[in-house]
């Protein structure tokens, strides 16, 4: 839907549009920019006092910002937009202005954060300088010259869907970039022992790719209750603490079962936060890494299980 702009004492109407599927990223992670086109449908003011005096209008300094909910992102590269309309054009003509908005890891992570798994929603916020040229009945050694300078400005909201904002934008962001690590493969009956382990690591890669990652890190803590036991706290009776249960220390041996129970208790400490506080959140980046270790730890529990039921069958 085009969005009426301001351009007064311009004689001229102006409506802007942005189309979401020409939203792009562009830069990746050493220069992320949000790029985009913004179409001006131009007419002119027919009922405008200074009609007959002018003979063009010259389109200049194109400058905004980008706005999400009532926060700048960020300024628009400026530029000189360097085009005009005749006075003789009694037709609508069209301008397209391309949008090139600088942003950078901290930028980005706030934006997700805002989106929270949604369609992007946001408005540019645009001014640009306009020169009128015409007659000018003032100075009669120059008949015609600069009349005026004036702006066109306005704030153009614009919706990007989720699927084109993930598939589309942020790998060109630099921020869909994931780096696969193989894990070695385990047998199926080790995957149905940690059937529930799997399916929260499996719902966890859904709500990352939909941008929930808070959501992403409480279903990494599902996936670790089956391996956990509340035990009470040895320096503080009646505080239970979960802890690695019992029957992986004789699986492990005594040395393997003390790490593989603090980095347990670590990430569900961790992922504990947003769970009991809403002022705890977490990042793409912390959720993608809390992702691989849980995914790691699991399979090396699954490995523990196949390789048991190997040596039971000998």
């Amino acid at each position: 839907m085009s969005t009426s702009l301001y351009a007064t004492n311009s004689g001229l109407k102006v409506e802007a549009l942005i189309k979401p599927e020409n939203v792009s990223g562009q830069g990746a992670g050493v220069f992320p920019r949000l790029c985009f086109q913004v179409r001006l449908d131009i007419a002119a003011d027919t009922g405008w006092h200074r009609k007959q005096d002018v003979q063009a209008w010259s389109f200049g300094l194109l400058s905004g910002e980008l706005v999400v909910g009532n926060e700048k992102v960020a300024d628009i590269r400026p530029y000189s937009v360097n085009s005009s309309r005749s006075c003789n054009q009694d037709y609508p003509s069209q301008e397209y202005l391309n949008i090139e908005v600088p942003l950078d890891a901290r930028r980005i992570e706030w934006l997700e954060q805002k989106r929270a798994g949604k369609s992007f929603e946001a408005t540019l916020r645009i001014n640009l300088q306009v020169q009128i040229f015409g007659r000018n009945s003032f100075t009669e050694g120059f008949p015609s010259g600069l009349l005026d300078v004036v702006c066109i400005q306005g704030d153009i909201p614009f919706v990007v869907p989720d699927t084109h904002w993930r598939e589309k934008v942020l790998p060109g962001l630099g921020y869909g970039k994931v780096m696969v690590v193989e894990l070695p493969a385990v047998s199926l009956e080790a995957c149905q022992a940690l059937d529930h382990s799997y399916k929260a690591l499996e719902k966890a890669q859904k709500q990352f790719a939909l941008g929930l990652y808070d959501e992403t890190v409480g279903s990494c803590r599902i996936a670790l209750d089956q391996f956990l036991e509340l035990v009470e706290k040895e320096d503080e009776p009646g505080k239970k603490i979960p802890k690695l249960k019992k029957s992986w220390e004789s699986r492990l041996g005594e040395a393997t079962y003390q790490w593989l129970n603090t980095s347990l208790g670590a990430i569900k400490t961790e992922a504990n936060k947003p769970h009991h506080s809403p002022n705890n959140h977490f990042d793409r980046l912390e959720a993608q890494m809390l992702m691989m270790i849980t995914t790691s730890l699991i399979s090396f529990a699954a490995a523990q299980i196949e390789e048991e039921g190997s040596e039971s069958e000998q």
